[in-house]
């Protein structure tokens, strides 16, 4: 019997090595990394903000100026050779200054407004990387807390059966021991079921396939200096990355609501240009005083500047301004309510994990070595008689839960911290 308990290890051992073969060692750093690289949202903003900036260097960018040529005082339709002089121009439009000026400004706000977004995004993924690495590392923690308890319960059957064969116990008792042990065995099931969830869950943030196996770290605690409200308020004021995109919207939308009212001043062409005069009568100069005496031009110039003048500038544009100042007070509206939200939030996530911390402190100082040593204490005792099996039994599941609840509030509080350093802006 013993032998063959030994072989079937072995089959097994083999079975498990030949699993984890194929798995995917991953450590969290590297999976932020893959994460982030692998984003198609951060693909899609980065472009985004490449795109604003194209558009920002655009804004000084001169309008493009038109040529015409002409020939004029034709004696027939369309016959070039009976021209009897040519005009040459050049046209250049000009903004009213400043204006475009202006409207760089306002473009290199959205810029800024896109560049937080996209570093917002980056910490938003790089936390639901990590609350997917928590999660996964939290489920197969407790596989193997259930694999911890089936070798509690078979010690319980082994001590059961002893005392019933010799006996110093009734049949109920072993056949308790042997329910404890089947009915870890049917947990089982459902806590692979709730690690394959979270192994999914991780692989399609790291866009592999879903049923890929990852070798991932175990779920560990790590103390982080505790949290002080006021610190971290100033923090996320002047970090958070939504605050700052949202600071950059309401600034842009004061500038587009300025460019809105700067329509109403007039922009400016200039115009230079020449004549040549093919025959002597199209000249301007030709019935000058002393024309036939020295002679005329047949070559002139001219130059000139022709303004634009928005007389019609409340009727065409007033629509323009009223909806620039509801985007103008929207984007106001919207710094504070990204801030209200900012700073509960934030309330919220450091009395969380400060209240983890002392949680998981009282486990680790009082709770986990007492059920310990309170199982081992009761299972001396049922050996030896002195308590019965149901308080065993009791001990055994209160030593299950305590670990349990222990690897829980554990992953509570390393997912909350990092939700504290996407709130201030900080990937910690």
């Amino acid at each position: 019997m013993h032998r063959l308990n030994c072989f079937s290890y072995f089959i097994l051992g083999s079975l498990l090595f030949a699993v984890d073969a194929y798995s995917i060692p991953i450590s969290l750093k590297d999976a932020i990394n893959t994460g982030i690289s692998k984003s198609p949202d951060i693909e899609q903003l980065d472009n985004q903000v490449e795109s604003s900036a194209a558009k920002k260097r655009l804004a000084l960018a001169p309008s493009e100026p038109s040529i015409s040529i002409g020939w004029n005082d034709m004696t027939k339709p369309f016959n070039l050779s009976t021209t009897a002089s040519n005009t040459f121009q050049i046209n250049q439009p000009l903004g009213f200054p400043g204006r475009a000026f202006l409207n760089r400004s306002q473009l290199s706000d959205q810029e800024d407004s896109l560049s937080y977004q996209m570093r917002a995004l980056r910490l938003q993924v790089s936390t639901n990387i990590k609350q997917a690495y928590y999660a996964l590392s939290l489920a197969q923690t407790n596989i193997q807390l259930n694999e911890d308890t089936r070798l509690a319960y078979e010690r319980i059957l082994a001590i059961a059966r002893r005392r019933y064969e010799g006996g110093q116990t009734t049949q109920v008792d072993f056949l308790n021991a042997q329910i404890a042990l089947l009915s870890n065995q049917n947990d089982l099931a459902d806590l692979k079921t709730a690690e394959r969830v979270a192994r999914v869950q991780l692989n399609v943030l790291l866009r592999n396939e879903p049923d890929t196996p990852l070798e991932i770290d175990p779920i560990k605690m790590n103390y982080h200096p505790n949290i002080e409200v006021g610190e971290a308020i100033s923090k996320m004021l002047e970090n958070r990355n939504e605050i700052k995109s949202a600071r950059s919207q309401a600034t842009a939308a004061d500038k587009a609501y300025k460019l809105a009212w700067m329509s109403g001043l007039p922009d400016f062409q200039l115009f230079a240009g020449t004549s040549f005069y093919r025959q002597t009568y199209a000249s301007p100069y030709s019935n000058a005083p002393d024309a036939n005496a020295n002679g005329f031009p047949t070559h002139t110039y001219s130059f000139g500047v022709q303004f634009t003048v928005p007389i019609w500038f409340l009727l065409n544009e007033r629509e323009v301004i009223v909806g620039a100042s509801h985007d103008r007070a929207a984007a106001d509206a919207n710094l504070d309510i990204v801030y209200n939200q900012s700073k509960v939030a934030l309330e919220t996530a450091v009395d969380t994990v400060n209240s983890y911390a002392s949680k998981i402190e009282n486990f680790e100082k009082h709770l986990l070595p007492l059920v310990e040593q309170s199982f081992n204490i009761a299972l001396v005792n049922y050996s030896a008689g002195k308590i019965d099996f149901q308080t065993l039994s009791d001990t055994a599941t209160a030593r299950r839960a305590q670990k349990q609840s222990y690897y829980q509030a554990v992953s509570n509080y390393l997912t909350n911290y990092a939700s504290y350093g996407q709130l201030i802006g900080e990937d910690l």
